[in-house]
């Protein structure tokens, strides 16, 4: 019985020391974790925020927070604004939606590239016609600072104002022409 008690309290003392190897890789893992989370959630806010401020006159702040819940990483969205803040579609309409909604993807995207495109398909229906050609300007400067090839259709002359290309699509007969 001593030998095997012997036997045990070694095997346990391995576990033991196994154990706190993996509590400390996992304490190393969880803090390369946040300090990433704190990258992109700098990278992301920043850039969301720039497009805001850019088509609205007063407009909010964005900021994506990561919290923990129920041993899972989840992501926040908050809209900020005079001290208030709020889930975006609790304190915002759709136009600052529609402007976080592609400045969130366009943001997303340059963190992991692929290629260098993006496609809109009527973007930005929610912004009020005046301020279509400030997101117009958005459009430009975000394509510009990300490098990336914005290709949007859009049936809204102040939207397509900045476009390096103009492409109109016509449909007589059921035959789609373009100029």
């Amino acid at each position: 019985l001593q030998k095997q008690l012997e036997t045990l309290q070694a095997a346990l003392s391995a576990e033991e020391n196994k154990l706190d190897i993996a509590q400390k890789a996992r304490a190393i893992i969880q803090t390369v974790a946040e300090q990433t989370q704190k990258q992109i959630e700098y990278h992301i806010s920043n850039l969301v925020s720039l497009a805001l401020a850019s088509v609205f006159p007063d407009p909010y702040k964005f900021e994506i927070r990561f919290v923990q819940r129920r041993n899972k990483t989840e992501a926040d969205l908050i809209f900020i604004k005079d001290g208030n803040e709020g889930t975006p579609i609790d304190v915002s309409g759709g136009g600052p939606l529609d402007v976080a909604s592609f400045a969130l993807r366009a943001s997303i995207w340059s963190i992991k590239p692929t290629r260098n495109v993006l496609i809109l398909d009527e973007p930005f229906g929610f912004v009020s016609r005046d301020l279509q050609y400030k997101c117009s300007e958005m459009v430009k400067m975000i394509s510009e600072k990300l490098n990336v090839q914005i290709i949007m259709v859009s049936h809204i002359p102040e939207l397509i104002a900045k476009a390096d290309k103009v492409v109109g699509v016509t449909n007589k007969g059921g035959i789609s022409y373009t100029e």
